[in-house]
């Protein structure tokens, strides 16, 4: 008579808890797969998201448009506004990095030259005050907005608004406290932002009125590959480009930003979870030698067994249940230092945490199935042992 899963499972249980070393060493492998499936599963979901909000924060309607020779004039942005009426916001930017100081306090910071249209279409939030008017711009007001980290370092314990700092010694008024941004994808840090009016910064500091770069945006997504068409067949209508001379151009937009961070985090998940696998399949074979060794040794144990009724079957059962259970018990505890592991993580990075219950049920159940698979062969040659030459075994 074949015994029960419920008593083969107690034996089972009994079988690796007198050799706990090896059981723990067993589970050892399967430990780290999983730990690896689910803690490199979550930290590429929050890295696609993190860098998706990222993207957006500037808008899916973003394009800049960059000139790698020739830079641009004030009249091309008079004729992208008459020409593309899909254009909502339209902005130059320059910069360059000089000495800001007030007080006795001082940086060197990168200052921006850009109209108040920047704003709006970066989404940029006021802490306090504002930004410049068309009428500060126009008269070339010295007058700048400047990002929470700069406001931290001046005038921390101070109203910042109406203060004087200068940037390469010259005095600008300080209008508007932006509130926290955060960091850039190319790694520029906002919050270590100041920038007053493009045609102040022209004439005092940048000693050009012409610029490289034009920051523009569509009033819908559904827009933005349009006007990068007629933007560039514009620049080519007004300056009669050639092909060529065309190419010293880039028009880029953050649309195709998140295109390619979906496709560049899809490829990484997908490496993630191979990694991970390899290491699982590792574990198993780990699983499998550790049996073989412990069916050797156990031999003599087979043939009493075998001797006082057991059947076949039941050694096979039992082998595969305690394969079963030291992959379970690995993929349990994997899963959750895996999870604890993913936590510290998105803290200590300030990343949303996303647990994806599809990893963590797809990596226990690939666990008992590395069991299975890898306990398939010890446990079959054990129920295969001849019963009297086990009895004779040594």
């Amino acid at each position: 008579m074949s015994m029960s899963v419920e008593n083969l499972s107690i034996v089972a249980v009994r079988a690796l808890q007198r050799n706990k070393m090896r059981t723990l060493l067993t589970c050892l492998g399967i430990f780290i797969g999983v730990l690896s499936v689910i803690a490199l599963t979550g930290v590429s979901n929050s890295l696609r998201i993190a860098v998706r909000e990222k993207i957006q924060s500037f808008g899916t309607t973003a394009i800049m448009m960059m000139s790698i020779k020739k830079p641009f004039v004030e009249s091309d942005l008079e004729d992208i506004r008459q020409n593309i009426p899909e254009v909502e916001y339209i902005t130059p930017m320059n910069s360059w990095e000089f000495p800001v100081k007030y007080k006795n306090k001082n940086l060197s910071r990168k200052v921006y030259g850009v109209s108040s249209e920047y704003f709006s279409m970066g989404n940029w939030e006021f802490e306090s005050g504002g930004c410049f008017t068309s009428e500060e711009l126009t008269m070339r007001k010295k007058v700048v907005v400047i990002g929470s980290s700069i406001k931290k370092h001046f005038f921390e314990g101070e109203d910042p608004i109406g203060k004087v700092i200068l940037i390469n010694r010259i005095p600008f008024r300080i209008i508007g406290t932006l509130q926290e941004k955060g960091m850039s994808l190319g790694g520029t840090d906002f919050d270590n932002f100041i920038a007053g009016p493009y045609t102040t910064m022209a004439t005092r500091l940048f000693g050009t009125n012409n610029f490289f770069i034009i920051n523009i945006s569509a009033y819908a997504e559904s827009q933005v590959d349009s006007v990068k068409k007629n933007l560039l067949d514009l620049l080519q209508r007004k300056y009669n480009l050639t092909q060529e001379q065309l190419q010293d151009y880039r028009v880029n937009s953050f649309k195709e930003a998140i295109q390619k961070t979906e496709e560049i985090s899809g490829l990484l998940s997908l490496a993630m979870v191979v990694i991970a696998l390899i290491s699982l399949v590792v574990g198993g074979i780990g699983i499998m030698n550790i049996m073989l060794a412990s069916v050797s040794e156990r031999t003599h144990e087979i043939g009493i067994r075998m001797a006082i009724g057991a059947k076949t079957s039941d050694i096979l059962r039992q082998f595969l249940i305690e394969a079963i259970i030291v992959s379970s018990m690995g993929g349990l505890a994997g899963i959750i230092a895996g999870i604890v592991l993913y936590f510290f993580y998105t803290v200590t990075m300030s990343q949303p945490f996303i647990l994806s219950m599809a990893s963590i049920v797809a990596s226990f159940g690939f666990s008992a199935l590395v069991g299975v698979l890898f306990g398939y062969y010890p446990a079959k040659k054990a129920s295969r042992l001849n019963p009297i030459d086990a009895l004779r075994y040594e």
